[in-house]
């Protein structure tokens, strides 16, 4: 049974491996697993709280779709699409706290950076092919995942 609450040595060793792993998919393969911290926290997530995860995907996922809805209407590009992508996610991941704060308060216990990775990901769903995004962020996080699983496992990172 793995602990929902991790040490910071253990977090920051999952954010590290999923750095680690989001380099080496984007130097073989030249597409970004949806930033480089996004597979780590990502990852982390599945090891503490997998609602929080399936959150992110779904303001991944409308995130997405409201850019592209934006995108018809206002010329986003470079510098300015990366802020509108980020701060739409924002909106939207601040916007679903809010309403499920009352029935869910321990959902969002000191999750910041939870309210910029579904930004990243949406990102580059916009910038590169969405499968690629989606297959190139799935299987880094995976790799980071079953890494740090193994690790906690057998006892070799602590827990908190």
């Amino acid at each position: 049974m793995i602990p929902a609450d991790l040490t910071a040595q253990t977090a920051a060793l999952g954010i590290a491996l999923g750095l680690v792993f989001s380099l080496v998919c984007y130097l073989t393969t030249n597409l970004s697993p949806g930033g480089m911290i996004t597979p780590g926290w990502i990852a982390l997530t599945l090891v503490t709280d997998v609602q929080l995860a399936g959150l992110m995907v779904c303001v991944a996922t409308l995130t997405y779709f409201t850019t592209k809805l934006l995108q018809r209407t206002v010329i986003l590009y470079g510098k300015r699409l990366f802020a509108a992508v980020v701060l739409t996610a924002v909106l939207i991941q601040t916007t679903v706290m809010l309403a499920l704060n009352h029935e869910f308060p321990l959902l969002y216990t000191s999750q910041t950076l939870g309210f910029i990775v579904p930004g990243l990901v949406s990102y580059q769903m916009v910038r590169q092919p969405m499968a690629a995004t989606l297959i190139s962020t799935t299987a880094v996080t995976l790799a980071t995942y079953v890494v740090l699983v193994s690790g906690l496992l057998i006892g070799v990172l602590p827990t908190g």
